[in-house]
């Protein structure tokens, strides 16, 4: 029994961690400044810092000289990218696409490893033990977290190359940054990776058929003890 709900502790707690991991992972994704620009210094150049934040989503710089409706909160400019963006290099795309799949495939790993605790708590006996949930789940999370690196050292590479892009004019961002250097943004990616694929790869290996249904049986034994003693008495 002791062993049960030591099994059951890890499980939770590496569920946390895993949910912590896609949370993120989803939020790094979301952020500006997965690469730091810093341009030269120009007095006619509307971004009066002379840094702009390039995210996966979107670039956003501050500057006191534009006004709204461009001008955000605290002078802040932000402009998002859509699909038709021609201007995108195509790794930049490719970032993109292997991020956006790796979020899916750490929901996918949630939902599969909800039900399999569910399972394991309710001691529902598995049909197949080539389908085990927990496996299932754990190689979607370790999928989730490669996919992130992929995209973590891809990002580090076109950091390191100076890596260009022409943005449009109408975002006042010149095609080329003086220098460049990695944002906060990819440490929180790291993080995330690694949270998922060490949940991943304990839910991998995780054999749940040993447990699964043991507290079921257990309750079983006690009621069928008690309807004994019952018709005893009688």
């Amino acid at each position: 029994m002791s062993s049960y709900f030591t099994r059951s502790n890890l499980q939770l707690s590496s569920f946390a961690l895993l949910t912590v991991g896609w949370i993120l992972s989803l939020a790094s994704m979301g952020r500006m400044d997965w690469r730091v620009w810093h341009l030269e210094k120009d007095p006619s150049s509307m971004i009066s810092s002379g840094i702009t934040w390039v995210g996966i989503w979107k670039v956003c710089f501050y500057s006191p000289r534009l006004h709204p409706p461009h001008q955000g909160k605290n002078g802040k400019i932000c402009h998002s990218y859509i699909k038709h963006d021609t201007f995108l290099p195509q790794d930049f795309r490719i970032i993109q696409n292997i991020f956006l799949f790796a979020c899916i495939l750490g929901a996918m790993g949630k939902v599969s490893i909800t039900i399999a605790i569910r399972n394991f708590y309710l001691g529902v006996p598995r049909r197949s033990a080539i389908c085990n949930p927990f496996t299932i789940g754990g190689f979607f999370y370790i999928s989730a977290g490669i996919c992130i690196l992929i995209c973590v050292i891809w990002n580090y590479h076109s950091v390191f190359k100076n890596q260009s892009i022409t943005f449009p004019a109408t975002f006042h961002i010149p095609p080329s940054p003086e220098t460049q250097e990695i944002g906060d943004a990819v440490s929180m990616a790291i993080v995330a990776a690694i949270l998922m694929l060490l949940g991943g790869m304990f839910f991998l290996s995780f054999k749940g058929g040993k447990h699964t249904g043991k507290l079921s049986n257990v309750e079983t034994s006690r009621s069928k003890r008690q309807m004994f003693k019952i018709k005893e008495k009688n």
